[in-house]
């Protein structure tokens, strides 16, 4: 969905340039509308470059949530993260089991926003509010899009298991 909306900002942003360049008859005022209209493009485009389809922060968040929840069953796990190295699986288990019990409970994990980052895969800046900090911690977790499902990748739940380290976890 945000994928037709920033084409369609890029068409309209592209319409006003020859709009205004037929309309007016001072070269100065072209200029300025093309000029605005030019960045409006850009900016339209780079926002088709970033959208990942099919993937928007509240999914990710979700996604995540559930893979750090030490409640998560393992089938949903299958659903929720990339489990083709079968180790990724008790590696989240245990991360997810110490964590919590440090005081990193699903809630303290808030995706900001998903870019793409490549075919099938995605970045999300994940902000962690960290219970031994006072401000939260931005990290970037990366998603994979397995048979349609986007899930956290294998690399997010090493990248989660190491952290966990740093605390005794």
């Amino acid at each position: 969905m945000k994928l037709r909306k920033s084409v369609a900002a890029l068409a309209v942003a592209g319409a006003a340039v020859f709009v205004a360049a037929g309309c007016s008859s001072s070269t100065d005022s072209v200029d300025e509308v093309t000029s605005q209209a030019s960045t409006a493009i850009e900016s339209a485009a780079d926002k088709v470059t970033d959208a990942v389809s099919g993937l928007d922060a509240d999914g990710a968040q979700k996604t995540l949530r559930i893979a750090v929840d030490p409640n998560t069953t393992s089938e949903d796990l299958d659903k929720a993260v990339d489990t083709t190295n079968p180790v990724t699986k008790a590696a989240l288990q245990g991360f997810a089991k110490a964590s919590n019990a440090a005081g990193y409970t699903p809630e303290v994990y808030t995706v900001k926003e998903v870019k793409g980052d490549g075919d099938n895969k995605a970045t999300a800046t994940v902000a962690v509010k960290s219970p031994h900090a006072p401000q939260p911690v931005d990290i970037q977790l990366s998603y994979v899009k397995i048979d349609g499902d986007w899930k956290l990748s294998g690399d997010a739940v090493t990248q989660l298991g190491s952290m966990g380290g740093q605390h005794g976890g």
